[in-house]
């Protein structure tokens, strides 16, 4: 398995509007997401990793759907996404069962067994504790300073940095 960044997608390349998720998800309507500064410089990191796959850590998987969430996505990041955490929208017509991002991508990893992880989340929460070492916690000092993000990215998906 080639490396692997786990994306977290809410706070770190969309911001997205507060809503009621049950009348949302009854009305099947939700708010096109806002773009955040670090969606271009991400997406110039990802495309120039040619063995790095993503995978998306995302609410937003369930509530748009994957293939929609990919379609949102600038296609170099959708090109490298080989699936989600979580199940997509399908599961509306079923109760949803909360789970734990943090818990979701730790079985993750253990199932696809990457050779080399990064994780990037805007929700501490989200990363599993033992993993925080390979992780990028995006805070509003990287949103305001998409080149200091660019450049802890960049140590962390090149391959010849691997710890």
């Amino acid at each position: 398995m080639d490396a692997i960044l786990y994306l977290g997608v809410e706070g770190v390349l969309f911001r997205v509007p507060a809503r009621n998720h049950s009348d949302q998800c009854r009305a099947r309507v939700f708010p096109s997401p806002e773009p955040l500064p670090l969606l271009e410089p991400l997406s110039t990191i990802v495309a120039h990793q040619t063995k790095l796959r993503i995978v998306l850590n995302s609410w937003l998987v369930v509530d748009y759907g994957f293939r929609r969430l990919l379609r949102m996505l600038p296609a170099c990041i959708a090109q490298k996404t080989i699936g989600a955490t979580i199940g997509g929208n399908r599961l509306h017509s079923h109760p949803i069962a909360y789970r734990a991002r943090a818990e979701l991508l730790r079985e993750d990893v253990e199932r696809r067994k990457p050779t080399q992880l990064t994780i990037v989340d805007a929700s501490r929460s989200a990363i599993p504790t033992e993993l925080l070492h390979r992780s990028i916690w995006v805070n509003e000092s990287h949103i305001q300073c998409p080149a200091k993000f660019s450049a802890i990215l960049s140590r962390f998906v090149n391959p010849q940095k691997q710890d």
